[in-house]
């Protein structure tokens, strides 16, 4: 199946869609605002989202202070946008992702819109509603001068596994691991396709194959494209970029096409 035959909006949604999406847009107001399960900290300089059944001392010194827990982490990546590193928090370990300020006209661009880490909490959540797996979003933190966004951070709970790049050199083709995870890519496909969302980034390295899922991660690109033109547009460049994993492996290109969803 080609990239350019794969959207197809001419269905009704089932039951579990439309109730996914009403679930959905209940959620999205109550994502920065204080509740029963997520506590706001706001202040001139700083604005943290996170989940109340973990408001620990630990957590509010790393608000206060996210950098300092950095020094005492695992680097997991280290880029001039981005920095990841994996921190230990009340005994438990997490991924916490910094959006660097590669400069002052890159920080002055970014100080009236919201940040990849706001975006990113957004669509974890908004993710997990549609069924989706994606590592569970613990907070998000927003170094601010009033109304003014600076530096920002995401942390996740910790997934373990090798991402869809590494599995697929690893296990051999046609077991049935691997078309186990063939069939959760094809479920994924489908249900980013019934609610109009797309990731932005596939590559393969941002999937996580588990005993129990695929994995979706890197989400500062994921949205919902509600417009069916653009979303057809920007769904089939996601088919594509996944496509374009495996060039070095032209045997795996008919499986993976014949197995995006059909119409």
């Amino acid at each position: 199946m080609r990239a350019g035959r794969l959207v197809n909006d001419g269905h009704q949604p089932s039951d579990q869609v439309v109730e996914r999406r009403r679930q959905w847009q209940a959620l999205k107001p109550t994502l920065f605002t204080a509740g029963n399960k997520l506590v706001c900290h706001r202040e001139w300089g700083r604005f943290a989202m996170y989940q109340r059944a973990l408001a620990t001392p630990a957590f509010e010194a790393f608000i206060r202070d996210p950098d300092s827990f950095f020094y005492q982490g695992r680097m997991l990546k280290d880029g001039d946008s981005t920095t990841v590193m994996a921190i230990t928090l009340d005994g438990q370990t997490y991924v916490v992702k910094r959006y660097n300020l590669r400069n002052v006209w890159y920080g002055i661009r970014r100080l009236f819109r919201p940040t990849r880490a706001w975006r990113c909490w957004s669509s974890a959540h908004m993710l997990q509603t549609f069924g989706v797996a994606t590592p569970a979003p613990v907070l998000m933190l927003e170094r601010r001068w009033g109304p003014l966004r600076r530096q920002a951070y995401y942390m996740t709970a910790l997934v373990e596994g090798p991402d869809v790049l590494q599995f697929v050199g690893d296990e051999p083709i046609n077991s049935a691991r691997w078309q186990q995870t063939l069939a959760r890519f094809r479920d994924l496909l489908q249900t980013m396709r019934e609610h109009h969302v797309v990731h932005g980034d596939m590559k393969a390295t941002n999937f996580v194959v588990t005993d129990d899922a695929l994995v979706v991660l890197d989400l500062d690109a994921t949205r919902e494209v509600r417009n069916r033109r653009a979303f057809r547009h920007y769904f089939n460049r996601d088919i594509r970029r996944w496509l374009a994993n495996w060039r070095h492996r032209p045997d795996l290109l008919p499986v993976l096409q014949d197995n995006s969803p059909d119409r």
